[in-house]
């Protein structure tokens, strides 16, 4: 009866124990900028993998700020894969994590964006803001919801940096489009983006 008190006993005090004993965590807390304009970048999405290139499961995303930060990390080293739009736009290897917090900021070196069309609704004309290295080869195509193209530019960026393209709303025949969803899309390199945008006559 009495040693099976005491395993009893013994079983509570190791449960109690691991209940006080706090887990070892770490944090990973940084800024996002664009490197070429040094502004922070806001709604980016952090995703954090393992040494074997593993998905944690542990993610954050940029305030206004550009400010983010990933807690309950198990110290280790850890892969940060960045994404804006949906798109991958830096992956920084090589963090390692301790129980103090870990300080990672991320310089986007963006090839290659597209922004949202402006103004969305359009009536008169809308302006489409894309970004592309110096002597890239860029392609533009505006669709309307049943897939047909009704207007693009083709070309080579001349610098670097943002350039905006504006269009009047006139198909290829001169003839103004008709009011409705339409889409553009970028294509450049090994890169493609579409945004969405209405057209209100």
């Amino acid at each position: 009866m009495r040693a099976s008190r005491w395993i009893v006993v013994s079983a509570l005090l190791c449960l109690r124990m691991a209940v006080a004993t706090p887990s070892l965590a770490g944090s990973i807390c940084g800024t996002v900028r664009d490197a070429l304009t040094t502004q922070p970048v806001a709604q980016a999405a952090l995703f954090l993998f393992d040494n074997l290139d593993q998905y944690t499961g542990l993610y954050a995303g940029s305030d206004v700020a550009g400010q983010y930060c990933i807690n309950n990390v198990t110290p280790g080293t850890y892969t940060l894969q960045v994404k804006v739009d949906d798109y991958i736009v830096a992956v920084v290897p090589g963090i390692v994590v301790t129980e103090t917090p870990t300080g990672v900021n991320v310089d986007l070196r963006r090839r290659f964006a597209l922004d949202e069309p402006w103004p969305n609704p359009a009536s008169g004309s809308v302006s489409f803001r894309l970004q592309a290295p110096a002597e890239s080869r860029v392609q533009l195509d505006v669709f309307d919801a049943a897939g047909r193209r009704v207007y693009g530019w083709d070309g080579t960026a001349p610098q670097s940096g943002e350039r905006t393209i504006q269009w009047n709303l006139q198909d290829f025949n001169h003839t103004e489009v008709q009011s409705g969803i339409y889409f553009v899309r970028l294509r450049a390199a090994n890169f493609t983006a579409v945004r969405r945008f209405v057209r209100l006559r």
